[in-house]
């Protein structure tokens, strides 16, 4: 008879009473996969570049730049300027507490103080940061040493010709600051750029219409800031002053130009950046309306105006763009399909009772007369052979601990194989190394089970728990 199983063979448990500790520790373990955490990138151009950072700024130090004293700017270093400030007990204070070359009363002058020692903390954390990185190497502690060197250096840089532009005298730019800034923040730009990869570039674009959104804006307070305030006049709102006006102008500009700054190296974002872009087009609009209403001789204050409020509107457009090619096709999970294992069981003959009578097939001989019968001849015991008789007589321990029964028993079920194979166990070689064949009967022993008697079961775990 032949059977075909095609479901899945479901094993049963072994006995755990039958299954020795150290076989256990024979079988195949699954293996667990450990996560690698890559490490920090570290490279030799990092030290580098923060060395050159910190010699540039202690170099800033020494050499002349352009000190802000009021409405006037004056070159001289930033050592003699600091020692000026704090040997002399300066009168002027900022928040009460800071000496200050400001006008304590002068709204400009006290943004002016600010932006100094702003400037002068950058220059510090430049220097600070540069040499910790000299020693160890790190990408991302060079990238926010040049954000700090940019931010500082461009910051004061601003202000220097925007207080002297707004003064009415020609603005003045300190070119040392202006240099240090553009070197700092094209190194920061790279080192975001590889940060955020593929998005590098719609990043950039966005910082640099964000940059002269800012430009356009701040040029109309101080350069045109007596036309300004006429549109601010034309508004006819109580208590709305210029300088209510100009420091909400001005602190929407920089605050969204310092976040535009952090998002060169951000991935995500966009619906924070879509905010932004819809309050830069509401400023922009506010200063276009300022402009007409000013009523002012030249163009330029409302042309500054339109191309803020544009580009404005172009940031928007592509914001818009990116969040709609951000969309992908929703991802199809198919599920694996189940695998039908066949197992094929060998055929083994059964002994059936003959009842007498024709056989199908099979020819009946002439039935001889025997001249003795079977109580004339005694039966011969049967006895089975010695455990060195098989494989050539060679010695097998584990056969020597049976007996003639228990022999007998395990020839026929894995020598000679009476009661059918059992392919998942592996063949028992007389006198050779069968921990295998050990290890994989009480592996399938639930398969197997009816066929091996107890006493025998009994005395291959006795035998197997010695490996």
């Amino acid at each position: 008879m032949s059977n075909t199983n095609t479901k899945p063979a479901e094993l049963d448990a072994v006995d755990e009473a039958l299954v020795a500790p150290e076989l256990e520790a024979q079988l195949p373990e699954t293996e667990t996969e450990v996560p690698v955490v890559a490490p920090k990138k570290k490279c030799a151009a990092c030290r580098i570049f923060s060395a050159i950072l910190s010699a540039i700024c202690v170099a800033i130090i020494f050499l002349p730049i352009k000190i802000m004293k009021g409405y006037s700017a004056t070159s001289t270093s930033l050592l003699k300027a600091i020692k000026d400030l704090f040997g002399k007990g300066s009168t002027l204070k900022l928040f009460g507490a800071l000496p200050s070359y400001s006008v304590a009363n002068d709204t400009v002058s006290l943004l002016t103080g600010i932006i100094f020692y702003v400037f002068l903390l950058a220059i510090v954390l430049t220097i600070i940061l540069g040499i910790i990185n000299i020693f160890t190497g790190k990408v991302g502690l060079l990238r926010f040493t040049a954000y700090c060197a940019g931010f500082g250096f461009s910051a004061y840089a601003i202000c220097t010709y925007g207080v002297t532009t707004y003064s009415g005298a020609k603005g003045v730019l300190d070119l040392v600051c202006l240099g240090v800034a553009g070197f700092a923040t094209i190194m920061y730009i790279v080192l975001a750029s590889v940060k955020v990869g593929k998005k590098a570039f719609g990043n950039i674009v966005q910082f640099l219409f964000t940059a002269v959104f800012s430009a356009a804006v701040i040029l109309t307070l101080v350069k045109y800031n007596a036309d300004f305030a006429n549109g601010v006049k034309a508004l006819k709102i109580a208590k709305l002053t210029l300088k209510i006006v100009g420091f909400t102008v001005f602190g929407f500009v920089s605050t969204n130009l310092l976040v535009a700054s952090i998002r060169l190296q951000a991935k995500k974002g966009l619906t924070f950046d879509l905010i932004r872009y819809i309050l830069q087009i509401l400023f922009g609009a506010i200063v276009c309306y300022l402009a007409i209403a000013s009523k002012a001789k030249g163009k330029t204050f409302l042309l500054l105006a339109i191309v803020a409020t544009a580009i404005s509107i172009v940031q928007l457009i592509i914001c818009c763009a990116q969040k709609g090619g951000k969309k992908k096709a929703p991802v199809v999970i198919e599920e694996p399909e189940e695998e039908t294992i066949e197992y094929t069981v060998e055929e083994y003959a059964e002994a059936v009772t003959y009842d007498g009578g024709p056989v199908d097939g099979v020819e009946v001989a002439e039935e001889v007369t025997p001249t003795f019968t079977t109580e004339d001849v005694a039966p011969l015991p049967v006895q089975p052979a010695g455990y060195d008789f098989y494989n050539t007589k060679s010695f097998d321990a584990f056969i020597a601990t049976l007996d003639n029964d228990e022999r007998a028993q395990f020839t026929e079920l894995f020598i000679l194989k009476f009661k059918g194979v059992m392919p998942e166990i592996p063949d028992y070689v007389v006198g050779g190394d069968n921990k295998e064949f050990f290890r994989k009967i009480f592996i399938y022993l639930g398969q197997y089970r009816d066929r091996i008697p107890d006493n025998l079961l009994a005395k291959i775990y006795q035998f197997a728990i010695k490996f």
